[in-house]
């Protein structure tokens, strides 16, 4: 009879969580975060002990820099995607529309850059070979196509489709640098194109079968003109957000040479697998508040509690077992990143209030917002890195990081008070 007593609640409170597809997708992108990130790392702690650090090193700046140029050519559309496709009444047109415009977009960066890099930073020279750059360009194009096709499972709340196929591809992922063992910088980045296309390949056709999407080459324009101004300032706002990880690897490539570079990768990647917590969480509500921006305030809410109970705890244990973590890759990582990764893990915190500010802004349309936050998080972080890492070395790098967040999250809750003030004719 006590036992009953004791299990009722809990049993309907678990029974409450699965009914509300606010946790429901925070569940299924936190999980889906965390397998990418984990095979991401078995995929690296193969790679790193099969091929020597510069070239592990170079291989992480290009796929930072790919992945840089794969969200700037989104164009703000995954964004969008969410904020309007569940109210559009074309939906196929609309998708459409952006999966030209984001192709057209990352291919002409990816190429542009591709051309310049190796003159700019003459130790990225295999640019220069025409499969080289061939590659570099179509992986660049892949993988903003995959982000924007989970753009458009969340804008159907359908997180648990985002999560199947991460897994698929991501199983992939770790097996293929078990069989390709050779082939250098290039190569490794070729590895983890492949498994980013077969993600691309189960997407489109999950879509085609869930959703009765069907491809047209055809432009919606009136679409794009109700949507123009929206995206137009949450893809400045997003490449300002963007640019700082990826970015930071050339500034430490550039300044301290390709090892310390392999370094900040590897501790920045186990950081991101932390941080997933309040993106996932915050992504959830920017969905759930697309479809009802009226009860943001409950959404944030009960995010902000998942936080609390999740990310702090697991802060902790990854700030403890730093060493531990990046031993997995080698010694090396760890003795030169420990550090690092426990300026990154105590970092989440104010990563989560600023990820929940870029919700409430994107919801409530909020564009000054939004991209006076973003502003202030690249200008500072890039603009600390740059003056202090010359003198520091890479631990300065984590600092900038932290520095940079708080100052953004400052900001952003002085825009958002400015606005409830307004409203309240303060």
């Amino acid at each position: 009879m006590t036992t009953a007593v004791w299990l009722t609640p809990i049993s309907v409170r678990l029974q409450a969580l699965r009914a509300s597809s606010l946790v429901v997708n925070a569940f299924y992108l936190m999980l889906s975060t965390f397998v990418v990130a984990a095979a991401g790392l078995g995929f690296w702690v193969v790679v790193a002990r099969t091929h020597d650090t510069a070239a592990v090193g170079l291989a992480t700046t290009l796929l930072s820099v790919s992945g840089l140029l794969s969200l700037l050519g989104l164009g703000g559309f995954d964004t969008t995607f969410v904020r309007f496709l569940p109210r559009s009444e074309h939906k196929n047109d609309y998708i459409n529309s952006g999966f030209i415009i984001v192709t057209l977009a990352s291919a002409g960066l990816a190429l542009a850059l591709a051309l310049v890099l190796p003159r700019i930073s003459p130790q990225l020279s295999m640019l220069g070979s025409g499969w080289a750059l061939v590659g570099f360009v179509f992986f660049t194009v892949v993988t903003s196509l995959n982000v924007l096709t989970n753009a458009v499972f969340l804008a159907y709340k359908e997180a648990r489709y985002i999560f199947a196929i991460n897994a698929t591809f991501s199983a992939f992922k770790v097996m293929l640098p078990l069989v390709v063992v050779n082939g250098g910088a290039m190569g490794i980045f070729v590895l983890a194109g492949l498994a980013q296309l077969l993600g691309l390949v189960l997407s489109v056709a999950w879509m085609y079968h869930r959703f009765g999407y069907r491809f047209s080459p055809r432009l919606d324009v009136d679409a794009l003109r109700v949507v123009r101004k929206f995206s137009v300032s949450v893809y400045f706002s997003s490449v300002l957000n963007l640019i700082p990880p990826t970015v930071l690897p050339l500034i430490i490539i550039h300044q301290l040479g390709p090892e310390p570079a392999a370094f900040y990768y590897m501790a920045f990647t186990i950081a991101g697998v932390l941080y997933t917590i309040a993106y996932a969480s915050m992504q959830s509500v920017f969905a759930e508040g697309s479809h009802d921006e009226t009860a943001i305030r409950a959404h944030v809410t009960k995010a902000a509690r998942m936080i609390g109970v999740t990310l702090v705890p697991a802060a902790l244990v990854v700030a403890a077992l730093s060493g531990w973590l990046l031993g997995v890759f080698g010694r090396a990582y760890a003795a030169q990143a420990g550090a690092l990764l426990q300026i990154f893990a105590l970092s989440a915190l104010p990563v989560a209030v600023y990820s929940a500010l870029g919700a409430i802004f994107k919801v409530t349309k909020n564009l000054r917002g939004v991209v006076a936050m973003n502003v202030t998080y690249a200008g500072v972080i890039l603009g600390l890195s740059f003056l202090w890492v010359p003198h520091g070395g890479l631990l300065t790098v984590g600092w900038a990081w932290a520095l940079g967040n708080v100052a953004a999250c400052g900001v952003g809750g002085l825009c958002l008070m400015g606005i409830n003030n307004k409203r309240l004719g303060v």
